[in-house]
């Protein structure tokens, strides 16, 4: 940390609270005697992650509005001076004056918010005795303070852990926890040594009065650990409570799941954070799927999968499970809940009633009734396909909102093939002929099936903004459909498991999603045969990511040793994945998979296979299906009917190379604000441009150009009388093939209107 700047963070807080600055913060006043109410719990203010507790990512300042929005200009950037992978995602908070946000290097940065000057900056390694902050993507923090305003602190998250530091000096608290931060690992279910490199905190957790509540992405291979939801206290850092996502025996949930012995249960973990009733005391999350699922390419963990892919109210004081709702029963497409329940508050025929409403990759929209999770609107059961491969049992039905109707296509068939250009439209002719198609929770298969969402949407974990003022709910979506195929693993007995071949396990079941069966490269994911770097690299690159690949700090040890020594053989030109695919499982054989990671085995008789995930493409590398590809949709959640769709973003390619500027709409993550000044700001396209929209109709009023792609939320805040939208130009967390370049960037955009 740098030591002078916490002279200028003190000297900023003195002028500031002798002087008057202006900071916009109403709520505390409207708290009853006694009440502890989180002072930035509301709408005017932005010290907390996505706006509010609730996640409206709404603001009620209305300075900047439709009239003027095309004034709007740049008044401050900020460099953070590290260009580092995964890239950066924070949506930053600001607090009495001071903005925090993590930088690409996993730095607390802390700011001054209204000119950018940088205040003081956190080397987390600084804090702890291993190199933590490598390969990560963090999209927030977290500020707290006690009921008399006191203790207050910033948690930073880390990998695996949670540093508290103080937000107006930047030095580490040590009461908390041990010497200033708690390791997750701890008070796990499973051995701290299993979790080594297994969970990570990627969005911050929430707090409730002095619960800090938090969840974690985990790997998401054969030996993941569950996701649980924890709680720990926010001033000593002692462990308080958990809920099992996947429930452990004498639990309900239990039946729901179809248990091996010798398999491992993992994932349904809420890895994009959470939301709180303070009224109600409640905190809710929204789970993925299971591992072993399209990413892990196994077949067992049959059933229905509580709580997976479930949305979940908790009493956020014991973790007692208030209510639950599942939107997709066993899940074998990666369609997860990316974004938090949202809580609205809508105006039905005159009287409040509040709801949660849930989004995510799969096409539609949950509105439940607060208090008892029920939907608003029907819901059916929809009988869906089921054939599968070998091995699978496809859920027969899925749960089916009859109002609103889906949010993006549902199907692809050949009439639904690009016509962007003549040469487009032949070049996915020919590969759609060679693929299954078939309407949504069509299953992957080994021929290779068009999933249409795919597994970038939907809704990312942006998740929706809610305008209070009419009942509307904004979600920028994707119509990008996927090819999800199988690929069959080779059965032990197929092979000794000599060194290269428990390297080839951690291979499939790690990288193959992405580099391909063969390591033949997919979705522009380079080839890794004929590598032309050293193992040195190699560890490096697969430990730390390099800009677009995440880190895998959870391969290591011998694990790592075997996928090394694996990499470096050469492949077997034999047949696909290098096996003989003509082999069959149906019927009684004597066939067993297994696999391990550093002491942790698994084993089952049930096939199992290698995933191959790839975008449907034309040859520009533009999606297959008829734009538009990305689109902003607004929703009447009091009436569940949709209002409007408008094209959400472009791909230049086709204006500059084609001189097409017909407005196609981009892939595109991260978050929207709506403001009571009648605009929509989101930055979340692929195209790298920061836009603000009319909420009323979505007519484009502004745009600026910036270096990188702003996928998280904007933040939106007043000083000292003057309105300012923040953006976090940081790309990253993207995988898989672009027909634009994807840059990752360190540069925080402040905007407001000139300045009188």
């Amino acid at each position: 940390m740098k030591p002078f700047p916490r002279l200028l963070s003190a000297l900023f807080l003195v002028l500031c609270f002798g002087y008057g600055c202006e900071f916009e913060s109403t709520n505390q006043e409207s708290a009853q005697e006694g009440e502890w109410v989180d002072r930035f719990d509301n709408f005017t203010d932005w010290g907390i992650y996505r706006g509010d507790k609730k996640g409206n990512q709404y603001s009620e300042l209305d300075q900047i509005n439709t009239e003027n929005v095309h004034l709007l200009e740049p008044v401050w950037e900020y460099d953070t001076r590290v260009l580092t992978g995964p890239g950066m995602q924070s949506n930053p908070i600001v607090i009495d004056g001071l903005m925090y946000f993590a930088d690409p290097a996993m730095n607390l940065v802390a700011l001054d918010a209204t000119t950018g000057e940088e205040l003081w900056i956190i080397e987390p390694n600084n804090y702890h005795d291993e190199d933590i902050a490598k390969g990560q993507l963090l999209k927030g923090v977290v500020y707290w303070e006690d009921e008399n305003g006191d203790n207050q602190r910033i948690f930073h998250f880390v990998r695996d852990i949670v540093f508290a530091f103080d937000p107006t000096t930047g030095e580490i608290i040590e009461s908390f926890g041990d010497k200033g931060y708690i390791d997750l690992k701890e008070n796990y279910v499973w051995d701290a040594d299993y979790l080594e490199g297994q969970i990570q905190v990627t969005t911050p957790g929430i707090t409730y009065k002095n619960y800090l509540i938090v969840g974690s992405k985990i790997n998401e291979g054969d030996t993941a650990p569950p996701g649980n939801i924890r709680a720990f206290d926010t001033l000593t850092g002692e462990y308080q409570w958990t809920f099992h996502t996947i429930p452990q025996e004498g639990q309900p949930g239990y039946d729901t799941w179809e248990w091996e012995e010798n398999i491992i249960y993992g994932g349904a973990n809420p890895w994009a954070g959470f939301t709180v009733d303070e009224e109600r005391g409640w905190v809710f999350a929204a789970t993925g799927s299971a591992t072993g699922g399209i990413h892990g390419g196994g077949t067992s963990r049959k059933g229905k999968n509580l709580f997976a892919n479930t949305v979940l109210a908790l009493d956020a004081t014991t973790g007692e499970r208030q209510w639950h709702y599942q939107a997709i029963h066993h899940d074998i497409w990666d369609y997860d809940l990316p974004p938090p329940p949202m809580l609205a508050t809508i105006n039905s025929e005159g009287e409040a009633r509040d709801v949660v409403v849930q989004t995510g990759k799969h096409p539609t929209m949950l509105i439940l009734d607060r208090d008892t999770g029920e939907p608003v609107f029907p819901v059916v059961e929809k009988p869906v396909p089921t054939e599968v491969v070998p091995g699978e049992e496809a859920y027969p039905t899925q749960p089916w909102p009859l109002k609103p109707e889906p949010l993006v296509r549902t199907s692809m068939y050949e009439s639904d093939i690009t016509d962007i250009t003549p040469e487009s439209h032949e070049a996915v002719l020919e590969k759609f002929r060679k693929l299954k198609t078939g309407p949504v929770f069509t299953p992957p298969s080994i021929e290779g099936t068009i999933t249409t969402p795919g597994i970038h949407g939907g809704n990312e974990w942006g998740g929706p903004s809610y305008d209070p003022e009419t009942n509307t709910a904004y979600v920028n979506v994707n119509n990008v459909p996927f090819i999800l195929t199988l690929i069959p693993r080779k059965p032990d007995q197929y092979g000794e498991m000599t060194d290269v071949r428990r390297g080839e396990v951690t291979y499939n079941s790690q990288c193959a999603a992405c580099h391909g069966a063969q390591r033949q490269g997919t979705m522009g994911v380079p080839s890794l045969v004929d590598m032309q770097i050293n193992t040195d690299s190699i560890r490096t690159v697969v430990t730390e990511g390099r800009i677009n690949m995440p880190a895998f700090p959870s391969i290591s040890g011998e694990d790592m040793d075997n996928l090394i020594m694996y990499l470096e053989r050469e492949i077997e030109e034999t047949s696909r994945s290098g096996m003989d695919t003509t082999l069959t499982f149906e019927g009684e054989n004597d066939f067993t998979w297994s696999g391990e990671r550093d002491g942790l085995k698994w084993s089952t008789s049930t096939p199992q296979y290698v995933p191959e995930l790839d975008y449907l493409t034309d040859h520009m590398g533009l999606p297959g299906i008829k734009p538009p590809w990305g689109e902003l949709v607004a929703v009447d959640i009091d009436k569940g009917e949709i209002k409007w769709k408008v094209p959400l973003g472009e791909y230049p390619i086709l204006a500059d190379s084609l001189g097409i500027d017909k407005k196609t709409g981009a892939e595109n993550f991260g978050g929207l604000v709506t403001t009571a000044g009648g605009l929509i700001f989101i930055a979340a396209t692929e195209d790298s441009k920061f836009r603000a929209f009319d909420k009323s109709n979505g007519e484009l009023l502004w745009e600026f150009q910036m270096e990188a792609p702003g996928f998280s939320a904007p933040s939106v805040y007043k000083i000292d009388g003057r309105q300012y939208v923040v953006i976090v130009a940081g790309g990253g967390g993207r995988r898989y093939r672009s027909p634009v370049s994807q840059p990752i960037g360190r540069t925080v955009h402040a905007f407001a209107l000139p300045d009188e």
